[in-house]
């Protein structure tokens, strides 16, 4: 066999992702629509300095996490790759399936357990939807600059 990359379904991946970013970011845009016009400002504006502090907070682990991701991915692209590396990188990808279920069900979990207060739960789903914009971005940056120094 060759050594190379097919990089095809990792590309389409980052297209998909692309596509989800831009449903986030309508999202984030229409529940801060919301909230601004169904809140006072001062709970409004709270809202928002919880979410980027937390959201300052959880981006160096997010960023390692995505950067994992997107490594394992480029690494599993490789036309080279024994049975065994194969499955090595299956067991790695379920490994950080179930990592990133656990973090959506500790969020949904959060936001229905938290106090029925507006600022709470937007602050929480502000969180959220940061968190998972800024996994995207970091995994779709680290995958294009392993693409790159891999030809």
């Amino acid at each position: 066999m060759a050594n190379g990359f097919d990089y095809t379904r990792l590309k389409r991946l980052i297209t998909i992702y692309y596509v989800v970013q831009g449903f986030l970011l309508a999202l984030l845009a229409g529940i801060a629509f919301w909230l601004q016009a169904h809140v006072p400002q001062q709970i409004f504006i709270n809202s928002l300095i919880r979410a980027v502090v937390a959201q300052v907070v959880l981006f160096y682990p997010v960023y390692k996490f995505a950067a994992y991701e997107a490594t394992r991915e480029v690494s599993s692209c490789s036309t080279s790759l024994s049975s065994q590396e194969v499955l090595g990188l299956r067991r790695k990808r379920v490994t950080g399936d179930i990592v990133k279920a656990g973090i959506f069900i500790f969020f949904l979990v959060f936001i229905l357990r938290a106090p029925q207060l507006p600022g709470a739960q937007f602050s929480i789903l502000f969180v959220f939807i940061l968190m998972t914009l800024c996994y995207f971005q970091c995994y779709n940056y680290v995958a294009k600059r392993q693409m790159k120094a891999n030809p």
